[in-house]
């Protein structure tokens, strides 16, 4: 064997070698860990719909409704947000990509809308409360009508 070669073969079991550590290293961190941490989790389980509808006190025109789809791993929570607002002067309706964790008897939910025409985020922290029928906590929002963050208590219960 001369010497280009043993370079030739050198730069090809260099690059064979990085690639298998990149794919074992990914195995472990997107699969191995996530299914050791489902396996070993002990707190509540969150997953499933949460639902709350409700209306204005000061106005019988203006209905909010919220469904809340959560899947877990764990502490960790993805799934989708329907949101649905009317009023006499408006009506739209907006659905969530949905990101965030369950420690310790809290959540803490961030939310991106799908439709990018009809940009919008949200944050949710919530607590769970009545033996886990409910959560209780706050749902802040960017207010494009009046262009700034606002909040609103809210109650979702489970379905």
């Amino acid at each position: 064997m001369n010497i280009v070669e043993t370079i030739i073969i050198g730069i090809i079991t260099g690059i064979l070698t990085t690639a298998i550590i990149f794919f074992a290293s990914k195995l472990i961190t997107l699969w191995l860990i996530p299914r050791y941490q489902e396996w070993r989790y002990q707190g509540a389980d969150v997953a499933g719909t949460w639902l709350a509808d409700f209306g204005d006190q000061n106005d019988s025109t203006v209905r909010t409704k919220y469904s809340l789809n959560l899947v877990q791993r764990a502490h960790k929570l993805s799934g989708a947000l329907h949101f649905e607002f009317e009023s006499s002067q408006k009506k739209f309706n907006t659905d969530f990509h949905v990101e965030g964790e369950y420690w310790e008897g809290y959540f803490t939910i961030t939310f991106k809308s799908i439709d990018r025409k009809l940009f919008s985020r949200a944050t949710m922290v919530m607590k769970l409360i009545d033996g886990g029928a409910a959560m209780n906590g706050h749902f802040s929002f960017r207010d494009v009508v009046n262009d700034s963050v606002s909040t609103v208590p809210l109650v979702l219960t489970r379905s």
